[in-house]
Order: structure tokens, then C-alpha cells, then sequence
């Protein structure tokens, strides 16, 4: 009788050691809170104190929030709940500030960060919290992870040390149609198969390695994979990032918003908590920190599918195969700096929000419907031990939390419906149904997620029907089946790898993924597990329903991909790992299908490069000219992803007339280019002040590789406004250069 009565003496006081482990941590926090709102205050920068003050900023709020709540939460959870949390209070108080015209936001992030300190200080957390998600038994045949050895962790050591190798010897010349995949040296490629081959290894051994360990690998691939074409470049790579850095640079400078000048001003969330942050971090241009979003929005998405899968089940296998693939399928670049990519954070946040705390029976006729499914079972018993005690099922969430949950579920579609137009109703097509069949708690929460985002849409209705058309069909063929135009001429001969043959990897990485899928969710079907299986199908089919009101300009069935896509990585997962025991046959086809899509992955995000990469000197021309064009000035360019959408002066480009296409310049002029007949062209559209004449080498070649015939032209042009007297050179960096030529405006003002 010793034993228990040591166990019962020793509980206690392994309490009392864990309570003043997370105290002694709080306290840090706390502290850290006090010297970011100083450092706030003072307006201190640089780039240390800029990450310091935004890490600190993410974690205190949503800290204050998380560990005041008793129930226990998983680990992955609660990260990704605090910044989740701390994200929406400050996007609701940036949001707030621009519609009030208030813009005071250093001085009301120290006030958050000091409150919410003050709160973890006064407020001690529960040391019982999250204990029991701790304590969560990742087991493969009753047996825990074992402990890492050495050699896993010096193999990851290794990797990440050629990984920095191979980027800093990766090739600096002009990128062709292979993009980076030639570019980028063995070692670069070594490392990433190393990272791979260990995230296959640590889910596919005979018992699974501990979650620390797992945890580095899945971080380190995502790093490896989306943070590497961002550090060989000198600026953000996409072009249409750059009206999202003018949209941000527009409200820093003004403190407010203008809902007449586009619809990023009438869906401000996202630009609004940029700046917000941005002027916290000590950083009024977008520019200098927008290149790392895509890097960012992936680790905290694959921390997302994580925490979502651990909470459907509890077999470590699974939910760590769902991130894995989740990593390694999402192709579709949202994670770029845009109001998509912290919609998409958020709507998953949402998921994992009703998930976690809103579970409930559902309706009888689904009962029944559900009783029906589960007669297709083939696998009922193992060894005299029910299948169903290997994998969690769909129990009913319990109330304590329920009233907390839902108000955090109607405020973040809030955020979500002012940061972008889509996402709120893919999230009312995916959870109001559950909440309808009593899948989640309570109905009425549904049709309330579905007023929030038509109260929104009411007053800018009329601004969305006429710029875009407010539905385009019902017709799921056609929305589904635009093809936007094909840009991609560069270096077509270059047989049977050219880029248009190497960008059906994406094809097949999405069929590849679809279909394995599917098939895990019949197997769960098969093996008796409905509940769950029937929910996390239809959120994987619900984002298909966009397809019958809107293409989306072409992007909805990329959309449509990129959010079933946790669903699907969770699909593919229970199809390798729900079976009652690790079979060989199952090992082979997990490694061998986690292989290829890195593969696959790898190709389709490297390959396009060429296409994507806006240049330094590029960014600096669009810089210059939006200090100097003025409202009344037209700008001439080629139109090919120049970003001249850059600075708080954007808005003087989408006035009618501000920017037009000097390819049509040349084509109207028949071979005749003189500056006179320049400035004659340019008074028809517009009798502008002043015209500036943008000729940027890299646009020039795209023009001749593209065989644009106006293309031969350009050299002429420049020849003439070089020795024109009445044409002006006022920029030149070496590969762009700006001429001024004088317009009506300039005579009558």
C-alpha cells in the first residue's frame, strides 16, 4: 500500500512545482509586456526591437485570454488561439481607429500589451490547464513515442546548416522557365530531402518519435520550403503584392481610409492591422516587412491543421501525416501579403474553435442517415477490442466554455467579413450546415454567421455590382473552368520539361491528393467510424458550393482547393493510419506518397519563378514615382507586373486616365515615335500635367520574349526621348529609367 499513498503525497506537490514553472513564466511575460510597451512608447526601432516588440505584442493579449481558462486545451491549440486572439483585438481596434479617422496606434497597443500584462500578473493561470492534452496518448499499438536518439537530431542539424550553404551558393543570374530548380545547388536539395526523409521517418517508424522532435522537423520543413525563394530575393517577389504595400502605405500616412477609391478601403481589416503593426514595430512602409507573410501564414496554417487534426484524433500518426501533407500540397500561394492569407488563418481558427468546444448530436433523420453508413462496416473487432477505442470519436463537447466559444466565433467572422470578401461565406457554407444538423452547437449560430456577412455586404453591394458583378452564373462548369492567359513564353523550347508541361505538376498534386483522400474517408467509413468522418468530408465538399454564385475572377477553383485542402491532408492521413495496425504495405504507401508530393511541391513552387520575381530596381523606380506623379500626371508602361501600385499615392494610378499602356502607344503610332506625336497621344486620353515614360530593361526583354511585335520599338522610343528636347530622363538606376515629357495640363496650369 506505499505506492499509492506516495503517489497520493507526491501529486500535490507536483502540482504546487507545475504552478510555479507557468508562473515563473507568466511573470517573463508579463515583464516582457512592460518593456514593449516602453519600447513602444519611445518609438524605439531597429530590426531586434521590431521582432521583439511584434512577438510580444502576438503573445500577451491572447496569453491573458488563453490561460485564464480553466478546461484543459491542446498545446498546438493554444498557440495558435493566442495569436489568433490577439490578432482580431488589435485588427478591431486598428479597423476602429481608420473609420473613426483616430489613428493612434502606438499609443494604444502599449495600452493593450500593459493591461493584458496586468492581467497574467494578477490572474495566475491554472496549473492543471492543459494537462490532460498533455497527457493525450499518441499510441500505435499501446506504445508511446519513444524518445529521440542522437542521430535524428544531428541529421536535422545537418540539414539545416547545408540548407543555408545551398541558398548562399544558389545562382544569382537571370532566372529562364526552369525558374530556381536550376538554380538552386545539390546541397539545397540534399537538405530538403533530408528534412523530408525525416518527417517521413518520424511517422512512418515502427513507434512514433516524440512530438518536440516531430514538432522542429514539420517547422523545419516549412521553412525550408517557403522561406527560401523569399531569402534570394531582394523585395517581395509577387507583383500583385505590391497594391496591398500601397493599400497599408495609404493608411499609415492618412490614418483613415477612402471607401471611393477601391475595395481594399471597404474591406480594411487586413490593411488596418498591418499598419497598426507596423507602426507598433517602428515601420511606416509595408515594404519592409511583407516579404516574410508567406513564411509566417504557412508555419501558423500548418500549426492550424495540426491542432485541428489532433483534435478529431488521437493517434499521433494521423494528425501528424495531415500536417505533413498539408505542407507539402498547398501550391496555391495565399500565404503572400494579402488580406487572403489572414482570412484563411482566421477561418481555420474558426474550425478549430467549433471543433474544440461546440461538438453536438446531431438531428435523428442524420442519426438514422449516419446508422445506415455505419452498416457498411467491415471491420468490426481486434483481438476482442472494439476499433473505435483506437481512434476518438465525435463526442458531445462539454457547456462550460460554449457561451465563450460562440462569442469568439461571431467575432472572428467579424474581422474575417471587413479583411476580405470570400472567406466569410466559404465559412457559412462549411459550418452553418454542421450547426444546422446539430453537428455543432448552437443552430442559430449558423444563420448568425450568415447575417454578418450579408450586413456587411448591403451597403458596398452596389460598389461590388458594378466593378465586378456580384454573381457570375450559377453555372459550376463554367466558373470552374476558366483558364486565365497563358504568360508563360519564356524559353518554349525547351522540349518536354518546359514550364507549361513542369505547372501540371499542380494538376496532379491535386488530383493526387483529392483522390487519397477520398479514399481515407471510405476507409473510415468501412472501418466503422462515421461521425467524424461525415464532418470533416463535408468541410472538405463545402468550399465547392463558391463555384454556383462566382469564378472569383478566375481564382474560385484555386480557392476551392486551398480550402478543403486541411480536410483532404486529414483524409489522406486516417487513409495509412486508421486500420487497427501498422502494416508494411501501409508504412510503403505513406513514405512513398509524402515523397512524391514533395516532389511534386518542390517543382510546381520553384519552377515559376521567372514569372514572379519583381526586381530591386524595379520597386525603386515605383517608389520614385509615387513621391513625384501627381494626381493630375499620366504614367506609361507595358502593364506587365511593374509594381506601380507602391506608396500612399496610389490612389493617384486608379484614377481614370492616371496609368496607360505604352505598347499601345507604339502600336498607334505605326513606327512614327516622336516626341511631339507622344505628346499629341497623350493629350487625347488625357491632357495630363506631366508624362512620365517608364522603359525598364527586364520589361523590355519580357516584351521581346513574349514576341509582342511593338517590343521592337522600345529601343527606338528611348533613343528618341534621350535626345528630344522637350523630353526629360529624371530617374535612371540602371535597368529603369524615367522620362518627363511635359503635357496640356502643364500649359494651362
Amino acid at each position: 500500500m506505499a505506492l499509492p499513498l506516495q503517489d497520493e503525497v507526491s501529486a500535490p506537490v507536483a502540482r504546487a512545482n507545475a504552478w510555479w514553472k507557468i508562473r515563473y513564466l507568466e511573470l517573463g511575460l508579463a515583464a516582457c509586456g512592460l518593456a514593449t510597451a516602453v519600447l513602444i512608447l519611445l518609438d524605439i526601432g531597429g530590426v531586434p526591437f521590431a521582432q521583439f516588440k511584434l512577438v510580444v505584442c502576438l503573445a500577451v493579449p491572447g496569453w491573458a485570454a488563453m490561460s485564464r481558462l480553466r478546461p484543459s486545451f491542446d498545446p498546438a491549440a493554444r498557440v495558435v488561439w493566442t495569436v489568433a486572439v490577439s490578432t482580431v483585438v488589435y485588427t478591431v481596434v486598428a479597423v476602429t481607429m481608420v473609420w473613426t479617422r483616430f489613428w493612434q496606434p502606438r499609443p494604444a497597443a502599449a495600452v493593450l500589451v500593459l493591461a493584458a500584462s496586468a492581467v497574467i500578473v494578477i490572474f495566475p493561470a491554472d496549473a492543471n490547464s492543459g494537462s490532460r492534452h498533455r497527457a493525450v496518448a499518441e499510441r500505435e499499438n499501446g506504445a508511446r513515442p519513444r524518445p529521440n536518439g542522437l542521430l535524428p537530431w544531428l541529421t536535422l542539424g545537418v540539414a539545416a546548416v547545408m540548407w543555408g550553404v545551398g541558398l548562399a551558393s544558389t545562382g544569382r543570374g537571370r532566372l529562364d522557365d526552369f525558374g530556381l530548380l536550376t538554380k538552386f545547388p545539390v546541397m539545397w536539395y540534399v537538405a530538403v530531402g533530408l528534412v523530408v526523409g525525416l518527417c517521413v521517418w518520424g511517422v512512418a517508424a515502427p513507434k512514433m518519435f516524440s512530438a518536440l522532435f516531430m514538432s522542429v522537423s514539420l517547422t523545419s520543413l516549412v521553412v525550408m520550403l517557403y522561406a527560401s525563394a523569399t531569402l534570394l530575393a531582394a523585395v517581395p517577389r509577387y507583383p500583385w503584392t505590391y497594391k496591398h504595400i500601397a493599400v497599408t502605405n495609404f493608411i499609415t500616412a492618412n490614418g483613415s481610409v477612402d471607401p471611393s477609391i477601391d475595395i481594399y478601403n471597404r474591406w480594411p481589416g487586413f490593411f488596418s492591422l498591418s499598419a497598426f503593426l507596423g507602426e507598433v514595430m517602428g515601420y511606416r512602409n509595408a515594404l519592409d516587412y511583407a516579404a516574410w507573410a508567406e513564411t509566417a501564414f504557412a508555419l501558423v496554417d500548418a500549426v492550424l491543421v495540426l491542432a485541428i487534426a489532433r483534435t478529431i484524433s488521437n493517434r499521433a500518426r494521423v494528425y501528424w501525416t495531415a500536417a505533413i501533407v498539408f505542407t507539402v500540397s498547398d501550391w496555391v500561394n495565399q500565404n503572400y501579403y494579402a488580406p487572403q492569407a489572414l482570412s484563411y488563418s482566421l477561418y481555420l481558427s474558426m474550425c478549430l474553435l467549433a471543433l474544440t468546444f461546440l461538438r453536438g448530436v446531431p438531428v435523428k433523420w442524420m442519426v438514422s442517415f449516419e446508422g445506415r453508413l455505419r452498416s457498411l462496416r467491415i471491420v468490426k473487432r481486434l483481438k476482442n477490442r472494439p476499433l473505435a477505442t483506437l481512434v476518438q470519436k465525435w463526442e458531445q463537447a462539454p457547456s462550460a466554455l460554449q457561451g465563450a466559444a460562440v462569442a469568439g466565433l461571431i467575432l472572428f467572422q467579424a474581422v474575417i467579413v471587413v479583411s476580405h470578401q470570400l472567406t466569410p461565406y466559404i465559412a457559412v457554407f462549411a459550418l452553418s450546415p454542421l450547426f444546422m444538423l446539430g453537428y455543432l452547437k448552437p443552430k442559430w449560430l449558423g444563420p448568425v454567421l450568415l447575417l454578418e456577412a450579408i450586413a456587411y455586404l448591403i451597403p458596398n453591394v452596389d460598389f461590388i455590382r458594378g466593378k465586378y458583378g456580384l454573381f457570375s452564373g450559377f453555372n459550376i462548369f463554367a466558373n470552374t473552368g476558366y483558364k486565365p492567359p497563358d504568360t508563360n513564353t519564356i524559353a518554349q523550347g525547351a522540349w518536354v520539361f518546359s514550364g507549361t508541361t513542369l505547372a501540371r505538376g499542380a494538376v496532379v498534386l491535386t488530383l493526387l491528393t483529392g483522390v487519397l483522400a477520398l479514399a481515407g474517408f471510405v476507409r473510415r467509413l468501412l472501418g466503422g467510424e462515421v461521425r467524424t468522418t461525415v464532418a470533416v468530408a463535408w468541410l472538405a465538399f463545402a468550399p465547392a458550393l463558391a463555384l454556383l454564385a462566382q469564378s472569383y475572377g478566375g481564382e474560385a477553383r484555386f480557392r476551392v482547393y486551398l480550402f478543403a485542402l486541411p480536410w483532404l491532408a486529414i483524409g489522406v492521413g486516417w487513409l495509412f493510419w486508421s486500420g487497427p495496425v501498422r502494416s508494411r504495405r501501409m508504412v510503403l504507401g505513406a513514405s512513398a506518397t509524402l515523397v512524391v508530393m514533395a516532389m511534386l511541391f518542390t517543382v510546381v513552387n520553384f519552377q515559376p519563378e521567372a514569372q514572379n520575381r519583381v526586381s530591386q530596381d524595379d520597386v525603386a523606380a515605383s517608389q520614385w514615382l509615387d513621391a513625384h506623379v501627381g494626381p493630375n500626371d499620366t504614367v506609361f508602361d507595358t502593364k506587365h507586373f511593374f509594381p506601380l501600385l507602391i506608396g500612399p499615392n496610389y490612389p493617384h494610378y486608379v484614377r481614370w486616365g492616371g496609368v496607360t499602356s505604352l505598347l499601345d502607344y507604339l502600336t498607334a503610332s505605326n513606327g512614327d515615335i516622336t516626341v511631339a506625336g507622344l505628346q499629341k497621344y497623350a493629350n487625347h486620353l488625357r491632357g495630363a500635367k506631366n508624362n512620365y515614360i517608364i522603359i525598364s530593361d527586364d520589361l523590355e526583354r519580357w516584351a521581346v520574349e513574349s514576341n509582342i511585335t511593338e517590343a521592337r520599338l522600345l529601343p527606338k522610343l528611348e533613343k528618341v526621348l534621350a535626345s528630344g528636347s522637350d523630353a526629360q530622363e529624371v530617374f535612371s538606376n540602371g535597368s529603369v529609367r524615367i522620362y518627363k515629357v511635359a503635357g496640356s495640363g502643364a500649359k494651362s496650369s
